[in-house]
């Protein structure tokens, strides 16, 4: 007898189950790899950067549902990083203190740049 496909034993609905499975597998392996480098957690930091995670993004115009479309972006790495459990949020943390520490570097480069330029 012929199962609807939206029918939760169906063939395809145990397919689409199967392939969601291996595909999430496969992005929790992807983003394990990029947090265990150095310039992985770097990359991630830049692009939460980017996608303006952590900002106001309200401008009273039409850019503000660019920004949140971007934010959205930036949440949903959040959230893979989340349901990657202990592991995930140890290694999230790991690459926001190495960003704030470059950061730092880069402020106290700038200020003695700009102290010899008074000379």
């Amino acid at each position: 007898m012929y199962k609807s496909i939206t029918d939760q034993n169906s063939r395809q609905a145990k397919l689409q189950e199967f392939f969601y499975r291996e595909l999430q597998k496969r992005d929790q392996d992807a983003l394990l790899t990029i947090l265990n480098s150095e310039s992985g957690r770097w990359f991630l930091m830049r692009l939460l950067d980017k996608t303006k995670v952590n900002a106001d993004n309200f401008t009273g115009n039409s850019q503000t549902f660019y920004n949140e479309g971007m934010r959205k972006v930036g949440l949903l790495i959040l959230n893979d990083i989340q349901n990657l459990g202990i592991t995930g949020v140890k290694l999230k943390q790991k690459a926001e203190l190495e960003y704030i520490n470059t950061q730092i570097k880069a402020q106290k480069i700038v200020a003695e740049q700009l102290e010899g330029d008074d000379e």
